[in-house]
């Protein structure tokens, strides 16, 4: 509690402080118009509080005239300097999913279906060169973050004619040097450079190259950015920092950003005495790694300048307050002259035309440069991608997208359990874009349940084309059970080897169609007493179509899903007749409020009489809860679900990972069009009462399951299902 007070009293102190200095105007006589300027300190999330202290200075018409920024404060102040207001800040910088612009992997709403499908199997990945593991200079290379900024910042920093004086509000950032370690102060270029550069948080983030030299977090060498403010000479200097020695250290943002302000604590000191008014915000509760509490943070800020602007305002009266912004008024585009792409090694450069909208002979469009660097970096192939303008006349440019290319080579590590297989523990080894076609070649192992090895090639374009295919060969042994009604018989195992080939077209982002054919060699190791045809060779062409617009596989809250797979099975030497194999899935959720979900499912699969043992409908397990993992091996099924979820809270305030409460109730009836009094004895009904969320490993779920029959089971899955059981 005494902590808390002090927090909210101590911006007053300050100011109290620095209204006692003697005024030598203080006879009553008009006094000169003055000037303000504001500093923000870096402090990763911690510095998201700048926007609250920015909008209680708007909001009470107190107008900056120069703003200077250090790390997360270059993001705000920069921002601010461009002309987006604090509101406008607010909206923008707490709604953003700060867990992927921090990742190193592309955002699901910018993936393909089919890639999001496939999830991310690999817990651990490294990359490799000539198979020697290689060990990044940054855990990550913020290119999400930097996309975003060219979003925001790129036709304005155009608009300014990348000048920082010229921008809205005359601005300056911080960052550091790598191979000096002198202090850099940005005053004019490209704006998204200057304030990637000034947040490269070292050993977290890569650092940045701007003109050749490599620069790290400004927090290292100048975390309160006063000084650079005086070349302004404002009359009036606010600084906001949010620098604090709170709670304990969670993970390697908050280390880094701590031992940074050990280290520079002498200088802020003197930092300090440059300002007319320092204001602490209230973050005393929070970590610099709190990117989840957002709008937690801008409300600390907030609060605490609304407690301090009676002093601030005091301390200002008597003197009329002079606001040195400009209008950024929009510059004329030019005409592109040419497009080039830079950096290419292996990659060919036939594969990128067509992801390239920009061409000759168009007016110059910032939205279309910004789309064209997500469609690069959506390829998967490159580590970093970003632009330059080059202006050889006064109505021309060259539009030149330069491109760091990844270690193709891949070791991956994933890992799935439930408590019915236990754990399958999945080994990958891939090199990405073969010749440089962007074809990938991944050999796979994976120990457990199942047990699975394959070799593959795929790809995600086919020359210039959104064509993507599939070619693998694998073997794996599965575990079955066979049940007689309710009753367990016995279990068996499955030995498989196959190949499936795979053609397929992207129908935009949600969807996706598969051509496709199979062999696969069954050899199920059944009881001796038995008689069942042991050996089935199943051959035929297939057919998948799917659309979905669900925000998240995994735990749904809004969207529609709609499946439909066929498989037409050839006669051969184990099955004399053909068969035929249909199977529709479709699901739809509502959100009510921020924790309220509602979902249904329905299903259908239908199968001719011929349908081999291998390729009968399994149904159980998560399929169906409350029945047994291939307690149902049928012909034909339908089946309906409905899911009420509620959401208890985000696990490290991130919304990507909810932790949810969910009550299911399943329903199936097998042969169901095959009217007879014996309909209902095959007809199953099933509940569980789950609990369930997203985590950087995967999806975890755990269920309570109570069937019709009353049998009482208990389900736990963790990550993603390495390969769907045969």
């Amino acid at each position: 509690m005494m902590k808390r007070i002090l927090s909210m009293v101590l911006p007053l102190i300050i100011i109290l402080t620095a209204q006692e200095t003697p005024n030598p105007e203080s006879d009553g006589a008009q006094r000169e118009p003055w000037t303000v300027g504001i500093a923000l300190s870096g402090g990763a999330a911690l510095g998201l509080a700048h926007i609250g202290v920015l909008k209680v200075l708007e909001e009470e018409g107190i107008p900056i005239s120069y703003v200077t920024g250090t790390s997360m404060g270059s993001i705000v102040g920069g921002m601010f300097a461009a002309g987006y207001t604090a509101a406008e800040m607010d909206s923008i910088l707490t709604t953003v999913e700060w867990g992927t612009l921090f990742s190193e992997r592309i955002p699901q709403k910018r993936m393909t279906l089919a890639r999001r499908e496939e999830g991310y199997r690999n817990i651990v990945e490294v990359t490799h060169r000539w198979f020697i593991p290689h060990i990044p200079s940054g855990v990550v290379s913020l290119q999400n973050v930097e996309i975003l900024l060219t979003d925001l910042l790129a036709e304005r920093e155009y608009d300014a004619y990348y000048n920082f004086d010229s921008l809205v509000i005359p601005f300056r950032c911080v960052a550091a040097d790598v191979s000096t370690g002198d202090r850099k102060v940005f005053r004019e270029g490209s704006l998204v450079e200057a304030i990637r550069a000034s947040i490269a948080i070292p050993a977290v983030f890569s650092p940045a190259q701007v003109e050749k030299t490599l620069y790290i977090d400004g927090g290292a060498v100048q975390n309160l950015p006063v000084e650079p403010l005086l070349a302004f000479e404002p009359d009036f200097i606010i600084a906001s920092d949010v620098i604090r020695w709170g709670p304990e250290a969670r993970n390697i943002i908050d280390v880094v950003t701590r031992t940074m302000a050990i280290v520079t604590e002498q200088n802020r000191r003197e930092q300090r005495k440059l300002a007319t008014v320092v204001i602490y915000p209230s973050v005393d509760d929070f970590m610099p790694s709190d990117f989840g509490r957002a709008k937690e943070l801008v409300a600390a800020g907030e609060e605490t300048a609304r407690l301090a602007m009676p002093a601030i305002k005091r301390r200002l009266a008597d003197h009329p307050l002079v606001y040195k912004s400009r209008p950024l008024y929009s510059r004329p585009k030019p005409v592109v002259n040419e497009v080039r792409v830079e950096g290419l090694k292996v990659t060919r450069k036939n594969l990128l035309r067509g992801l390239i909208s920009i061409r000759a002979g168009d007016t110059l469009d910032f939205s279309n440069l910004v789309e064209d660097l997500e469609r690069l970096r959506e390829t998967g192939l490159f580590r970093h991608v970003s632009h330059e303008l080059e202006f050889p006349g006064p109505n021309s440019v060259n539009v030149v997208y330069r491109v760091e290319e990844k270690d193709y080579g891949l070791y991956g590590l994933g890992i799935y359990y439930d408590n019915v297989y236990g754990f399958a523990v999945r080994f990958e080894v891939a090199q990405g874009n073969l010749f440089g076609s962007g074809a990938r070649l991944a050999v796979t192992n994976i120990l457990g349940e199942p047990r699975d090895f394959r070799i593959g090639l795929s790809g995600a374009r086919l020359w210039r084309l959104p064509f993507t295919y599939r070619v693998e060969a694998y073997s794996n042994k599965t575990r079955h059970s066979q049940y007689q009604g309710e009753e367990w018989d016995f279990d068996y195992t499955t030995e498989t080897w196959g190949t499936d080939a795979e053609f397929g077209y992207a129908l935009g982002k949600r969807g996706y169609f598969t051509l496709g054919y199979v062999y696969r060699d069954h050899d199920h190791l059944l009881p001796s007493s038995i008689s069942a045809n042991r050996w089935e060779i199943v051959t035929g062409p297939t057919f998948k179509l799917r659309y979905s617009t669900l925000d998240d596989l995994s735990f749904p809250n809004t969207g529609f899903d709609f499946t439909f797979g066929s498989q037409l099975g050839l006669p051969n030497a184990t099955i004399p007749g053909s068969f035929i194999k249909l199977e529709t899935q479709v699901q739809r959720y509502f959100q009510f409020g921020d924790i309220i979900v509602l979902g249904a499912h329905l299903g259908y699969g239908l199968g001719t009489d011929s349908l081999p043992r291998a390729e009968s409908f399994r149904l159980g397990g998560i399929s169906l809860l409350g029945a047994r993992e291939d307690q149902f091996a049928v012909n034909e099924y339908i089946s309906a679900r409905v899911v009420l979820a509620y959401r208890l809270f985000n696990i490290f305030s991130n919304p990507r990972y909810p932790f949810r409460v969910e009550l299911v109730a399943d329903i199936a009836a097998f042969d169901p069009f095959v009217w007879s009094r014996e309909i209902l004895s095959e007809t199953f009904m099933g509940a569980g009462l789950g609990i369930g969320t997203n985590t950087p490993i995967g999806p975890i779920r755990t269920y309570l399951e109570l069937s019709s029959t009353r049998d009482v089971s208990f389900r736990l899955y963790l990550g993603i299902q390495p390969r769907e059981r045969i």
